[in-house]
C-alpha cells in the first residue's frame, strides 16, 4: 500500500480531534448525545489501529449550555394586556465528562473499541415572577455525578490501497449510567439529582470517508443512532396520598448525524482542523404515540481542533465546538491524550 506522507497524516489526526458532538442536557424526552471520535492516525499501514497494537485514550470534556425563557400562565384580554402570571427563567447547564477509551487492532483492517465515561452535571435554575408580589429571583442548583453509559464499537476499513478510504463502524451503548426515570424527583416533577445516562440502550451504525489531498485531508461521515424502546416506571407525586407508579413504553427519538471537515498540517508536529456537524433528533414516542410536547430537534455545531505530536506514541488533541442552533450546546471543549502501546 502507498503510505500517507507526514503532512497528510498530521492533517488526518487533526480532523479526527474535532469530531465532537453536543453532549448535554438530559431530559425525559430528549437525551444527551455522546461524543463521537475516530481513531488517530500514525504512519502505518491502513487507517485503523494496526494489528497487535493497543491505544489508551484519556479525555476530558467540558460542556456549557444556557437558556432563557419567559412563560405565561394566564390569558390575553388584548394583544398588549395579559392577565395572569409572567415568569422568566434562566438555566445554566454544565457537564464534565472524563472518558477512558481503549482500542485494539485485531487486524490492520479491523479494530475493537471500548469507552468508559464518568459524568458530572450541574444545573443552576433561576426563576423570577415578573408581575408577582416579589421581584427577587429564586435560584435552585441540582447536581449529579456517576458512571455514564459504557460503549463498545467495531470499526472496519473496506479498502487499503487507493483513496478515498472507507471505514464502517458499529457502536453499542449500554445503560450503566443513572437513568432519568430512576433518579428521585420532587413534587413539581423536577430532578432532585441529575441523571448521567440516557436510560436506553442504542445501536449506531456509521460510515466515514477519508480523502488525503496533501497537505490537507478531507472527511465525511454519517451515522444513525437507533434507541431501543423499553418499559419504564414513572413515580407520580401526590400531595394527599402516597406516590403512584405508572408504567409507560418509551421509544426515544432516533438520531441522524452528518459531518464533514478538513485538516491541514502546519509542520511535522502540529496540525489544525475545522469541521461541521449536523444532527436531527426525531420525536420520541410514549405508549406508541407522540406526546403534545414532543418536537423534532435540529443541532448544528462548528468545531475547531489542534493536534500536537509529542512523539510517535503520544499526541495531544484539543477540540472546541460552538453551537449554531438553539438546541445545540453553546460551547464544548475536549482535551484528549492518546497513547499507543505496541
Amino acid at each position: 500500500m502507498r503510505k500517507f506522507n507526514t503532512h497528510s497524516l498530521l492533517a488526518l489526526i487533526a480532523i479526527f480531534s474535532t469530531t465532537v458532538a453536543a453532549e448535554e442536557s438530559t431530559t425525559t424526552q430528549q437525551k444527551s448525545r455522546q461524543v463521537q471520535t475516530v481513531t488517530d492516525i500514525l504512519e502505518r499501514p491502513g487507517v485503523l489501529t494496526p494489528k497487535g497494537s493497543f491505544v489508551l485514550d484519556s479525555s476530558l470534556t467540558y460542556t456549557q449550555n444556557s437558556s432563557n425563557t419567559v412563560s405565561v400562565v394566564g390569558y390575553t384580554v388584548l394583544p398588549s394586556l395579559i392577565v395572569g402570571l409572567i415568569r422568566a427563567s434562566d438555566i445554566d447547564r454544565t457537564t464534565m465528562t472524563f472518558g477512558l477509551t481503549g482500542r485494539y487492532g485485531i487486524t490492520n483492517r479491523l479494530e475493537v473499541e471500548a469507552r468508559i465515561p464518568w459524568v458530572y452535571r450541574n444545573d443552576s435554575i433561576s426563576e423570577r415572577d415578573i408581575n408577582g408580589p416579589s421581584n427577587s429571583p429564586t435560584t435552585k442548583t441540582v447536581e449529579g455525578n456517576d458512571l455514564g453509559d459504557i460503549e463498545a464499537a467495531f470499526k472496519y476499513q473496506f479498502n487499503m490501497l487507493e483513496a478515498p478510504y472507507w471505514i464502517g463502524s458499529l457502536r453499542f451503548k449500554s445503560t450503566t449510567g443513572s437513568s432519568p426515570y430512576e433518579v428521585p424527583i420532587d413534587s413539581t416533577n423536577d430532578f432532585k439529582e441529575l441523571p448521567t445516562g440516557s436510560g436506553f440502550p442504542s445501536i449506531e451504525p456509521g460510515v466515514t470517508m477519508i480523502m488525503p489531498l496533501d497537505p490537507a485531508v478531507l472527511f465525511l461521515n454519517a451515522s444513525y443512532i437507533w434507541n431501543i424502546k423499553d418499559d419504564v416506571s414513572i413515580q407520580i407525586p401526590a400531595t394527599d396520598q402516597a406516590p403512584s407508579t405508572q408504567i409507560n413504553t418509551i421509544d426515544l427519538g432516533d438520531t441522524i448525524s452528518l459531518g464533514a471537515g478538513m485538516g491541514f498540517a502546519v509542520n511535522p508536529k502540529f496540525s489544525f482542523s475545522i469541521g461541521l456537524n449536523h444532527k436531527t433528533i426525531l420525536k420520541s414516542k410514549v405508549n406508541g404515540g407522540y406526546p403534545d410536547d414532543a418536537k423534532l430537534l435540529q443541532l448544528d455545531t462548528i468545531s475547531f481542533g489542534a493536534n500536537y505530536a509529542v512523539n510517535r506514541e503520544t499526541t495531544i488533541n484539543v477540540g472546541a465546538a460552538a453551537g449554531l442552533t438553539a438546541d445545540a450546546p453553546d460551547f464544548q471543549l475536549t482535551v484528549r491524550i492518546p497513547y499507543t502501546l505496541k
